[in-house]
């Protein structure tokens, strides 16, 4: 089987012939300072080190890295949203740091040098202030439809589907809806109104369905070559968990509120294009999965194994025939930075015994690998992963 073959095998719960490798994409990818260290330990040279997420602080992997660890998966992310590694943020008031594309404003202290920090968070949040569904409609909301974003993607999709045998993933975010909300009123805020007044909440998430099945049909028109699409998996995030549970009351996602606005994005992708959806949250979401699965959902990632009710075995017996776990391989809390290489391999070899039986599993870090995670650590990761890919 070659990488796009084997991806799409156990996304479709069949067994291929080893289990695939993932690196690199949206919540998949490592920390600058992680990846600089790494390059070093591996004696790889990348002449062009770039942010694939800016404010997250995570490196686009260069070629040779990824297939060192004999990735399966390739991030297709328009060259215009990777940026330099000498980018230098923007000061806004007390801090510095930059906008996205939606008047939030990712930021740090300014007494902060800029060396030591470690990524941006949402400082700015431009819906606080409002408190009527009219001030939101009125919002000057980003156009969808603006295809300069997505300037040298069709280049790339055209290479990499022709000239590779890569699975394909969509870059950056095709969708964020609850989430984002969380960001745009702050975090707070917008629980409180998920509470007291969920039709602010309601209309800043049609808003943002409007605009990402904008953005998402440009994408997928910017990469159309005749009847296919040159992508294989889009990714959408939601993030509903903390470490010992949902974020919210699990009703308020069950009620008329969250889910239907999130199942219905969810049909007009797959209406779009014959794609998978690999859905992001980190945190305790076992309660959320089998709503993942009525959404039409194909994977869940990042599989956050060291949060309530998030063993690898339990997930796989409750939910593994219907829905594929991306991620799960090493705690990214305590065992990949803290453990030694040998703990890292035990733990590994364990929840890969868990997850990949019949297919449905993609092996991959929990979230970013943080900046902290010593080389060496990531290597037995990786090595380790390799070691128990097989299926037999």
């Amino acid at each position: 089987m070659n990488s796009r073959e084997r991806v799409m095998a156990t996304l479709n719960h069949s067994e291929p012939d080893k289990v695939p490798i993932d690196l690199g994409d949206n919540v998949t990818g490592i920390h600058i300072t992680a990846y600089r260290n790494l390059l070093d330990y591996l004696g790889i040279e990348d002449k062009n080190i770039r942010f694939s997420n800016f404010v997250g602080q995570t490196a686009y992997p260069c070629e040779e890295l990824l297939e060192h660890f004999e990735i399966d998966t390739r991030c297709l992310q328009p060259p215009l949203h990777t940026i330099p590694e000498n980018y230098k943020p923007v000061v806004v008031d007390k801090y510095q740091g930059i906008y996205d594309g939606f008047g939030v404003f990712w930021g740090e202290s300014v007494e902060e040098n800029l060396e030591d920090i470690l990524y941006y968070s949402p400082v700015i949040n431009p819906l606080s202030e409002m408190t009527t569904v009219q001030q939101i409609k009125e919002y000057d909301w980003p156009d969808g439809t603006d295809n300069r974003s997505l300037k040298g993607l069709r280049e790339k999709a055209r290479k990499l589907r022709e000239s590779t045998s890569y699975a394909i993933v969509g870059g950056r975010y095709q969708g964020d809806l609850f989430g984002y909300t969380t960001w745009l009123f702050g975090f707070e805020k917008a629980l409180r109104h998920l509470h007291r007044n969920p039709k602010l909440i309601i209309a800043a998430m049609e808003e943002l369905e409007k605009f990402w099945i904008d953005y998402t049909t440009s994408y997928l028109n910017e990469i159309k070559f005749g009847d296919e699409h040159y992508v294989d998996i889009v990714c959408l995030e939601g993030d509903l968990g903390t470490q010992t549970g949902p974020i919210i009351n699990p009703k308020k996602y069950y009620e008329p509120i969250i889910k239907p606005i999130e199942h219905r994005f969810a049909r007009k992708i797959h209406q779009l294009a014959d794609v998978k959806i690999n859905y992001h949250s980190c945190g305790s979401i076992s309660m959320f999965i089998p709503h993942f699965i009525e959404m039409g959902y194909d994977a869940v990632n990042p599989v956050q194994i060291s949060a309530r009710d998030m063993e690898p075995c339990s997930l796989k017996q409750r939910f593994g025939s219907l829905i594929t776990f991306w991620g799960g391989v090493c705690d990214s809390q305590k065992t990949l930075p803290f453990g030694t290489p040998e703990m890292i391999r035990k733990e590994v070899k364990h929840n890969m015994k868990c997850l990949k039986p019949g297919g449905g599993f993609i092996a991959s870090n929990i979230h970013n690998i943080t900046a902290e995670v010593p080389p060496e650590n990531i290597v037995a990761m990786f090595d380790a992963i390799r070691e128990n890919r097989l299926y037999i």
